[in-house]
């Protein structure tokens, strides 16, 4: 019964008193969570760029052999007109993905990424079928 009337009395009296005082003091972690997306956001910056630095030496290299040598031409001219053409196409939907790649942000970077690879992996093996004798 005395628990009660404590209750009674005593329960608008600590309503009244509003919140705790530290209440209107922010917390840490606002500050914490803008520290930890900036660090996110500098490790990104540092994974995309070592990504990027990557994709554009495979992309010089895949530059000199398909634009590279007369043997290389003429190897082309020799393989059927779908074959050639496949391979351009192919060629080009790479340098769109990797100019596409260069511009992302954190946001889209693994979808993006992924259709960059598979667009690679595709000109590999395009590559590959019309000089099965390149295994690089």
């Amino acid at each position: 019964m005395k628990v009660l009337a404590v209750l009674l009395v005593g329960g608008p009296l600590l309503l009244m008193a509003g919140p705790p005082a530290m209440a209107d003091h922010p917390t840490s972690l606002p500050a914490n969570g803008t520290l930890l997306k900036l660090a996110d956001d500098e490790d990104f910056a540092a994974r995309k760029a070592a990504y990027i630095e990557k994709m554009h030496n495979e992309m010089a290299e895949w530059r000199r052999k398909i634009h590279a040598t007369e043997a290389t031409q003429a190897k082309l001219h020799d393989a059927s007109a779908d074959a050639k053409a496949h391979l351009d196409r192919t060629w080009s939907a790479t340098e769109r993905a990797s100019r596409k790649l260069q511009a992302e942000s954190a946001e889209g970077w693994d979808k993006t990424k992924a259709l960059y690879e598979r667009s690679a992996a595709q000109l590999r093996l395009q590559w590959h079928k019309l000089h099965p004798e390149d295994q690089n």
